[in-house]
C-alpha cells in the first residue's frame, strides 16, 4: 500500500437505517471455525482479481475458510451462487454486486437469513453495510487535478468509457464526481460520446477505437477506472495521438501510476485512490466479527468509505508502490 494515512476508513450514516441483517445460524467462537463466502462480480479487471488475492491471503493468515465464486458479470449466476453458499452453511457472505437493480429483491431475502455485506458495489438499504471508496469524492478530486491541464475558463470535449448498462451505482457516481471536479477547477465540458468499457482494459481498447474514429480531436477521455483508461491510452499511443489526454475517476492501479510518474506533461493526467487491499481487509474484518459474535449488524453504519484522494504528477510519490499487487 502507499502512505499509511491512506488506510483510514470513514463510517457515514447516510439516510435511513442500518439493515439488521440475518443472524448467523450458529455463531462460532473461533475464527478458524468460520466460513466466509465471497461473491465477486468478475475477475478480468485487475482491481477485482486483486480483491480475490487479498481475500485468499487473509484466509490463510487468519485461519477462516474462504469460499470464492466469480459471477463473470452475470447477475443470475451471482444469485445462484449466493443460494448455493447459503445451502453450504457459510457463516457470512460478502458480495460485490453485478447488477444492484435486478439483484435487490433476492439479496434482501438472503440478508434476512445470514449476515450479508457488500464490497465495492453495494445495494442501498440491503445487508449489514457496504465497504467501498467514496466514488463521488474520488472522482471529484481526480477531476479537479485534471482541470489543471487545461486553460481555466475553457470548455473541453470529453468522451467517457463507462461500466455498461448494469453499472447503476458506482460508475454514475464516479462520472458525476469527476465532472464536478472539472467544473470546480474552472473548466467546463461537452460530453461528445460515451461507450461501455466494462471496467476491462481489452474491452476499453475496442471502445476507444470507436470513440476516436468518431471524435479524433476529443480533448479528454475519461475512464471510470484505471483499466479502461489504460486501454484508451494504448489506442492513443498506437495511433500517435498526442493531443488527447486521459484520466480516471478512481483506482490507483500501479500501471496507471507509472504513466502519471512520467511527469506533469504526460498524457495520463490523474486518477483517484481506491485501494482493493484496504476495502477487502475491512469487509472481511466485519464478516468474521459478525460470524464469531464479536459484533452485531447494528454496530455498523450503512456505508463505510475508504479515504479518498486525487493523484497526479505532484503527489504520485506518496501513492506509488512498486511491490503492490494492484
Amino acid at each position: 500500500m502507499a502512505a499509511a494515512g491512506v488506510a483510514l476508513l470513514v463510517a457515514l450514516t447516510g439516510c435511513g437505517t442500518v439493515n439488521s441483517g440475518g443472524a448467523s445460524s450458529s455463531t462460532k467462537s473461533n475464527v478458524k471455525d468460520v466460513t466466509i463466502g465471497f461473491l465477486q462480480r468478475e475477475v478480468d479487471a485487475p482491481y477485482y482479481s486483486a480483491m480475490q488475492k487479498e481475500a485468499e491471503g487473509l484466509a490463510k493468515k487468519e485461519g477462516f475458510k474462504l469460499v470464492f465464486q466469480n459471477a463473470a458479470s452475470d447477475p443470475v449466476t451471482q444469485l445462484n451462487q449466493a443460494q448455493t453458499m447459503l445451502s453450504q452453511g457459510v457463516d457470512a457472505i460478502i458480495v460485490n454486486a453485478v447488477d444492484p437493480n435486478s439483484e435487490k429483491k433476492q439479496l434482501t431475502s438472503l440478508a434476512s437469513k445470514i449476515p450479508l455485506l457488500f464490497l465495492d458495489t453495494g445495494i442501498p438499504g440491503v445487508g449489514v453495510t457496504s465497504v467501498s471508496s467514496d466514488n463521488v469524492k474520488d472522482g471529484k478530486l481526480s477531476g479537479a487535478l485534471a482541470a489543471k491541464r487545461f486553460t481555466k475558463g475553457s470548455t473541453i470535449t470529453v468522451a467517457i468509457l463507462n461500466g455498461g448498462p448494469t453499472d447503476a451505482i458506482v460508475g454514475p457516481a464516479r462520472q458525476q464526481g469527476f465532472l464536478e471536479g472539472l467544473k470546480s477547477g474552472g473548466v467546463d465540458y461537452n460530453i461528445v460520446a460515451s461507450a461501455p468499457g466494462l471496467y476491462a482494459q481489452d474491452t476499453a481498447v475496442t471502445a476507444s477505437q470507436s470513440l476516436l474514429a468518431a471524435h479524433p480531436d476529443v480533448d479528454l477521455i475519461l475512464g471510470l477506472n484505471d483499466s479502461m483508461t489504460l486501454g484508451a491510452l494504448k489506442v492513443l499511443q498506437d495511433t500517435k495521438n498526442t493531443h488527447t489526454l486521459v484520466a480516471a475517476s478512481a483506482d490507483g492501479q500501479k500501471q496507471a501510476l507509472e504513466q502519471i510518474m512520467k511527469g506533469c506533461s504526460a498524457q495520463y493526467v490523474s486518477t483517484g485512490l481506491n485501494s482493493p487491499s484496504i476495502a477487502t481487509t475491512r469487509a472481511f474484518q466485519i464478516a468474521t466479527s459478525l460470524a464469531t459474535g464479536k459484533s452485531k449488524a447494528s454496530d455498523y453504519q450503512p456505508n463505510e468509505y475508504t479515504k479518498a484522494a486525487g493523484i497526479n504528477c505532484d503527489n504520485i510519490k506518496d501513492y506509488y508502490d512498486a511491490n503492490s499487487v494492484f
